[in-house]
């Protein structure tokens, strides 16, 4: 007896519904393979945002510190601590009025954490820190040249890049980022 094969517009008239394993097996590998290439790109993609981050993060506490200064009319500073074995974050901390020596350093009115994992520290002004005046001008350190606060990132990462963080003696704070990522 032969039997007949079943006819894919056999029933209401309408096609055989469904996928076949092999179509299903061909879809799942090109999505693995995208996956594959897209994943360790996100990832970068995400360290150099944190990096950037931060850095925008150094900038606003500059920023605040001179505004700060400008409206109390007395200088301002932003301390810079960066993190070690007991610390595992950056500090920066704004200090109003810097004291006349021997009185204590006193107590910073603000203060930002920034992640040890997101960058490394390079450069850094004198006394880790940048003041500036009632006028909003800097005024330490001293000098006509810029004070720069170098930074690299992202951290964990094997291609890094710097970022400098530039002060000029005007109070202008600027990010220098650079001009090819690697």
């Amino acid at each position: 007896m032969l039997r007949r094969q079943a006819d894919p517009w056999e029933g209401d008239g309408s096609p055989a519904r469904g996928f076949t394993a092999v179509e299903l097996v061909v879809v799942l590998a090109i999505v693995g393979i995208v996956a594959a290439v897209a994943i360790p790109a996100l990832s970068r993609t995400l360290r150099r945002s944190q990096f950037r981050s931060a850095a925008r993060e150094i900038q606003t506490s500059l920023l605040a510190a001179r505004m700060r200064a400008v409206r109390r009319n007395l200088p301002a500073s932003v301390l810079v601590v960066p993190a070690s074995a007991s610390a595992p974050s950056h500090v920066l901390q704004t200090i109003e009025a810097d004291t006349p020596a021997p009185t204590p350093t006193p107590q910073p009115s603000a203060q930002h954490a920034i992640s040890s994992g997101s960058l490394v520290f390079l450069t850094l002004p004198a006394s880790n820190k940048i003041t500036f005046d009632g006028n909003g001008r800097r005024i330490a350190p001293a000098g006509a040249a810029a004070a720069d606060i170098v930074v690299e990132g992202p951290t964990g990462a094997g291609d890094r890049n710097q970022i400098t963080i530039r002060t000029s003696p005007t109070g202008r704070v600027e990010v220098v980022t650079p001009a090819v990522w690697q």
